[in-house]
């Protein structure tokens, strides 16, 4: 059963957020899905990037729900420039199609300044629509995998018995979850350790699926934050530019254990990487982030950076 499928007939505020609509097939073969980025699931002024993916991901799970391969396998995901809160087309393209085997997509979100949400297909006309981001999917299904399994030195996941209870400061009227301060500083200020273990779920209940894990994989306190604001030299924003998302298992329950580490910075451009685990320890996904550092005024020049711990 696909992800669109199990979740008929339930509603969540993730859900309506991240909605979108088949509105047909254009000349050259792509099918469109079109929807609307809410001001609610932003960092800022711009949407937080793994609810930007979450809407691509939507649009995949519906485009592959009747279909064998209807479980993400991977996706590599390029941000090309801010999504805009309001109206976007997400166009899927197929790279290599099979029968019973991996199948490749390339999903962008475009966006058009002006643009009211369409409606059908024959509306959509390219000009003026800047691609904003850039995704392969990897599609397949999970149940019909077989072979060799070994692990060495896998990740593991974080230790809940260590967490407290924390609220995040942005979309934390959506998420609850628990952290491990261990790796913070005694303030925003100060010097921490560039690394984020935490617990996450969603507070009305929703259950874990495919389409919110690329969401769980980019929501944290970016980990070059916890080295602090004096070290930093003032509040920052650290924007993806790429990431990464390799799907393991077929997730389940109701909370996720997720962990991310940044353990090169230089120049301004850091990696982090780390997994999603369910609530036992299996794990579900891992993930690797390509991100800046840069100055919070790039993100708002009317907001107020707020401290994240």
């Amino acid at each position: 059963m696909s992800t669109i499928e199990s979740n008929q007939g339930t509603s969540s505020e993730f859900d309506e957020a991240t909605n979108t609509v088949c509105i047909g097939n254009t000349e050259s073969g792509t099918t469109l899905y079109a929807g609307n980025a809410s001001k609610k699931w932003c960092i800022g002024d711009v949407p937080h990037g793994g609810y930007v993916i979450a809407l691509v991901t939507d649009a995949a799970l519906r485009h592959f729900s009747n279909k064998h391969q209807h479980d993400p396998v991977a996706l590599n995901c390029f941000y090309m420039h801010k999504t805009s809160v309001g109206p976007f087309v997400i166009s899927i393209k197929t790279l290599k199609s099979s029968k019973k085997g991996y199948c490749l997509v390339q999903a962008s979100l475009l966006q058009k300044e002006n643009e009211p949400t369409l409606t059908s297909a024959d509306q959509f006309h390219s000009e003026g629509y800047k691609e904003k981001v850039h995704v392969i999917f990897t599609m397949g299904n999970l149940d019909s995998e077989e072979g060799v399994n070994f692990m060495h030195e896998p990740y593991q996941a974080p230790n809940k018995s260590a967490m407290t209870p924390f609220n995040h400061v942005y979309m934390g009227d959506f998420i609850g979850g628990y952290v491990d301060r261990s790796t913070m500083g005694k303030d925003y200020l100060s010097m921490g350790k560039p690394e984020f273990h935490q617990a996450l779920h969603f507070k009305d209940g929703r259950d874990i699926d495919f389409k919110c894990i690329p969401y769980f994989c980019d929501f944290f306190v970016t980990p070059p934050m916890l080295l602090g604001w004096d070290y930093l030299g003032g509040p920052v924003w650290c924007p993806t530019m790429q990431l990464e998302v390799l799907f393991k298992r077929r997730p389940t329950g109701k909370e996720v254990l997720t962990s991310i580490v940044a353990p090169h910075i230089i120049n301004g451009r850091f990696d982090c990487s780390g997994g999603i685990w369910d609530s036992e320890g299996n794990l579900f996904a891992l993930t690797r982030h390509q991100c800046l550092v840069v100055p919070w005024a790039r993100n708002s020049k009317g907001e107020k950076p707020k401290a994240r711990f």
